[in-house]
Formats: C-alpha cells, sequence, structure tokens
C-alpha cells in the first residue's frame, strides 16, 4: 500500500519538475547549438573569402592580425546575444512573479 502512495507522489510531484527542467536544458541546448552554428558559419566565409586575396594584402592582413580581430568581433556578438537572452529570461521571471497593478 506505502508503494501506491510513493508512485501516486513520483507522478504528481517529482515527474512535472522533471519534465520542467528537461524543458528548459533543451531550449537552452537548441538555442546554444543554433547560435553557435551561424557564428561559425559566417566567421568560416569571412576567412575562406580572405584567402581570395592577393598575397601582399594577405601578409599585411596577418601582421595587422585582421583574424584575431574577426574572432574579437565574433565573440562579441555571441556575448549580446547571450547578455540579451539573459535579460529576457530575467524579465520573464519578474514578471511571472510580480503581476501587481497600481493605480492612482
Amino acid at each position: 500500500m506505502h508503494f501506491f502512495y510513493l508512485a501516486h507522489l513520483f507522478l504528481i510531484i517529482v515527474l512535472p519538475i522533471v519534465k520542467q527542467v528537461l524543458r528548459a536544458i533543451g531550449i537552452g541546448v537548441v538555442a546554444y547549438v543554433g547560435i553557435n552554428l551561424v557564428i561559425n558559419e559566417a566567421k568560416d566565409y569571412a576567412m575562406a573569402n580572405l584567402g581570395t586575396l592577393g598575397q601582399s594584402l594577405q601578409m599585411i592582413l596577418g601582421l595587422a592580425k585582421f583574424d584575431v580581430a574577426v574572432n574579437i568581433y565574433f565573440a562579441a556578438i555571441t556575448t549580446r546575444l547571450l547578455l540579451v537572452g539573459i535579460d529576457r529570461m530575467a524579465d520573464r521571471r519578474t514578471k511571472l512573479s510580480t503581476n501587481t497593478t497600481f493605480t492612482a
């Protein structure tokens, strides 16, 4: 009889919590993989097109560390997208928890 109550407790309380955690992890993984894929494709495209330049121009860009600048640029884009996502999640969380209206 006690096993029935434990199974019932598991189905009512634990299972929805596990589903919610797995759903949150899944959304985060899909977003990360998608953003990472787009950024890497753009970076590969930019670096591949740099290979079509003349040799003297490639050497000048190599001395100027242009590849490092491109990596910094794409890292800044990724960081910006990450911070916007965190802000939106935090904003959504505060909107759900505080639904107070002020009237004058």
